[in-house]
């Protein structure tokens, strides 16, 4: 069985609640993309948000504790016509998964957690300058990834 503290599982229900969304929108976003290399890395990081999304969801079982569901759909805010407008989601979504996953990084003393936390700060960090640099948004890459 898995030890979470109170601040280390409210911050990695946070974390999984941002992966759930970031599936869903990844999801959304692949319906605007026009570009082959755009689907493919929509593909590549849906995959890693899956990834994540499924060892937040072990960890919160493993501590005997119940993981937030995903919701059926999530409401982003703006209207989506066209791929620039859905790589500005996607650069949100990234940005909350780093909030997310900076504050399990924050909040645990747990080895494995700590490591599965800075992948997902590391990743989300770097697919969000990526889709900056696809939209030409400058700076591309934030000094402080995660803070909110």
């Amino acid at each position: 069985m898995t030890e979470l503290s109170d601040e280390a599982g409210n911050a990695l229900r946070s974390a999984l609640s941002a992966e759930h969304a970031a599936v869903w929108v990844y999801g959304l976003a692949s319906a605007f993309a026009s570009e082959s290399r755009v689907r493919s890395a929509i593909g590549d990081a849906m995959e890693q948000h899956r990834r994540l999304r499924d060892t937040a969801e072990r960890v919160i079982r493993d501590a005997q504790q119940t993981p937030p569901a995903a919701q059926p759909a999530y409401d982003v805010g703006e209207s989506v016509s066209d791929q620039k407008a859905a790589i500005g989601l996607l650069i949100k979504v990234e940005s909350d998964c780093e909030t997310g996953w900076r504050s399990v990084l924050e909040n645990t003393e747990d080895a494995a957690l700590r490591g599965t936390a800075l992948d997902g700060l590391t990743t989300a960090a770097v697919r969000a300058t990526r889709w900056r640099l696809t939209v030409g948004t400058q700076p591309a890459a934030k000094p402080f990834p995660g803070q909110p």
